[in-house]
């Protein structure tokens, strides 16, 4: 099992890197997270900078599990790998997860990207007053991801459009989890479905590493990560091997 990961990772990692439309919603995080600096700074609040900082983080994991790994699947059949690698002794739920990881963990750069391009364009210097909650924050988010790119993408996979379903889950996500605009905006009843989304606890250990005051509930948080992750990834692999077991019943795995 070991062995499989690591080859799966490794590999995964080269074909992302050599693959630019992979990287697509890292290379466009200037055109989201620009915008939002200079709405700030406009209104002469540069010290929510690093509000931006968690929404560039956020809006990158979130397209690279939302738009590219939940594609894995859907490209997997549409190019006939999918009956190769079922055909292998091989776990492929466990493929799928640590392709997802690969591809969640790269997101990470579009938050490092949004740091530089707020020191560069706008000469805002952000410190970090908690660097190892910002750490323990970031890997948990990338896991978090990761996992639910496993859900989505076994989700996805069941349908005729997958990117229309994509495009529609953006943004409901992304609000309902307080990305940028405060959950307290929100009405009541939305509130009560903020702590279900990975993007919501993100956010807020995230901004939490930013303040001067103590970290509160940092370990809580990382683990509700975490926890999070691993119910999504164990919920997708389980849809995973139901939608391979109809396919192998109904004899159209070789023909999806």
């Amino acid at each position: 099992m070991f062995r499989l990961v690591l080859v799966t990772l490794q590999t995964q990692f080269k074909l992302s890197v050599r693959d630019w439309g992979v990287l697509t919603p890292v290379l466009a995080m200037p055109l989201q997270v620009l915008p939002a600096l200079a709405i700030f700074i406009a209104s002469n609040r540069a010290d929510l900078a690093s509000y931006a900082l968690t929404a560039a983080l956020l809006f990158s994991i979130g397209q690279m599990c939302f738009a590219v790994s939940s594609e894995i699947v859907s490209n997997d059949r549409s190019h006939q790998r999918l009956e190769l690698l079922v055909a292998t002794p091989a776990s492929y739920p466990v493929i799928l997860a640590s392709r997802a990881f690969v591809v969640s963990f790269l997101g990470l750069a579009g938050f490092f990207e949004a740091w530089l391009l707020a020191k560069l364009v706008f000469d805002i210097s952000i410190e970090v007053h908690h660097p190892a909650t910002l750490a323990f924050a970031l890997l948990a988010t990338a896991f978090a991801g990761a996992g639910t790119a496993v859900l989505t993408a076994a989700l996805f996979s069941l349908a005729r459009q997958t990117r229309t379903i994509q495009n529609a889950v953006y943004g409901p996500f992304y609000l309902m989890s307080g990305v940028l605009v405060p959950i307290a905006f929100l009405p009541a009843w939305l509130q009560v479905l903020s702590p279900l989304f990975f993007f919501y606890w993100s956010a807020e250990i995230v901004r939490l590493s930013f303040a001067a005051a103590e970290p509160v509930d940092a370990v809580f948080q990382v683990g509700m990560l975490i926890l999070i992750g691993c119910v999504s990834a164990v919920l997708g692999a389980v849809t995973m091997n139901r939608m391979l077991d109809q396919l192998r019943q109904n004899g159209r795995l070789g023909l999806t």
